[in-house]
């Protein structure tokens, strides 16, 4: 399964997404990896051990370039055992600078299962 859409972001800082799907997996995914790492964080009281000990359990976050759709793009990831996040910004046109309240939304399952 994979699903593609968008978001934005208003300016309290909440994000909405192009579907209630995308946002509910969304919100599972982010809160599975955060409950994780910070359940490490809490239990072991060092960053890099919680972080290590997450990615143990298979879960991750990573901000950095990756290749979406043939293009480099700056993009958060998580990881999860049973999916794949991928959030980035849409590129302004004119400026070719990231717009930060906007962006693009990925997420594709591990498994042939659908969500």
């Amino acid at each position: 399964m994979q699903l593609q859409g968008t978001w934005t972001k208003d300016s309290e800082g909440y994000m909405d997404f192009s579907s209630s799907q995308l946002q509910r997996l969304y919100e599972s995914i982010t809160d599975a990896y955060h409950d994780v790492y910070n359940r490490y964080l809490e239990e072991l009281d060092d960053e890099e051990d919680a972080h290590y000990q997450a990615v143990a359990e298979g879960y991750e976050m990573v901000n950095d370039y990756k290749a979406i759709n043939d293009q480099e793009e700056f993009a958060t990831t998580y990881y999860t055992p049973a999916y794949v996040l991928d959030i980035w910004y849409e590129i302004d046109p004119d400026t070719q600078k990231r717009m930060y309240d906007q962006g693009f939304i990925r997420v594709s399952s591990k498994t042939s299962e659908t969500a």
